[in-house]
């Protein structure tokens, strides 16, 4: 690994820079006063600003303003991006073919530029995952409810795949409805529908046993749910059941929308 920088760069080096690291395989990064133009799907048309601009050896580009975790303008990999002088001033240009786009970024003042001849062969592993909570809910039901017993896995119905058919320790029908981040009233609705599949008589379970009264219980199964949640789920006769420890400390991962409160 090899990281070089070099403080307020004029136009020529900083093209020079960049020349050298696309050339190279090496990540550039340029923090700079600029502005941008896009020519692709749509056109559209960024002015100046200070910002952080990113070019990848993918050919993936990206332009950062100084708050917000999404680019402001980007462009994929699959690309190329180029460097050169036009009227005393650097520019950097990334474009691709399918389909053809191109994010022009115009540098006015270049306050810095890093150049950063990475190797990472790593691939990520995500924890705590909705599949994992599947796994774990499969192999332990009692987590939910203690007695409760998984008679199916992802059955499919005309509303989408329900995560598990279940019954409890009576034997009363038990639809579970599983969600990795906070639940929210569209996931209630979403589990009000896959009940009333069965209290209509549209779904039988796979054992084909009903309960004697024809009760059929719904769960929604979420790391946390807020008030306004909960109570939708206790006035139509739904419940909820916490996983708190699939909770997350990554902002947003369990954020709801400003309707679930």
């Amino acid at each position: 690994m090899v990281a070089e920088q070099i403080d307020a760069p004029d136009p020529e080096t900083l093209v020079s820079e960049a020349k050298a690291a696309f050339r190279d395989g090496a990540v550039l990064s340029v923090q700079a006063r600029c502005e941008v133009e896009y020519d692709g799907r749509t056109s559209g048309h960024l002015g100046p600003g200070d910002r952080l601009l990113v070019a990848k050896p993918d050919g993936t580009f990206l332009v950062h303003q100084p708050t917000g975790h999404k680019p402001v303008n980007w462009m994929p990999g699959g690309g190329t991006v180029s460097a050169r002088e036009s009227d005393g001033e650097a520019v950097l240009l990334a474009r691709r073919t399918n389909p053809t786009e191109r994010v022009e970024a115009r540098i006015f003042d270049a306050h810095g530029l890093t150049r950063f001849d990475a190797t990472d062969g790593a691939t990520y592993e995500e924890s705590g995952t909705e599949a994992e909570m599947h796994e774990y809910i499969e192999r332990n039901p009692e987590v939910l409810e203690e007695g409760l017993r998984i008679v199916e896995h992802e059955r499919e119905s005309k509303y989408g795949f329900i995560d598990f058919f279940a019954r409890d320790e009576s034997g009363t029908p038990v639809v579970v409805e599983v969600k990795r981040i906070q639940a929210t009233l569209n996931h209630f609705d979403q589990l009000q529908r896959y009940v009333s599949l069965y209290e209509d008589g549209e779904e039988s379970p796979e054992d084909g046993v009903t309960a004697d009264d024809g009760t059929v219980r719904g769960m929604l199964v979420a790391p946390d749910a807020s008030e306004r949640v909960r109570r939708a789920l206790r006035d139509n006769g739904l419940e909820f059941a916490e996983l708190a420890e699939f909770d997350t400390d990554a902002k947003g991962a369990t954020e709801a929308k400003l309707t679930d409160f």
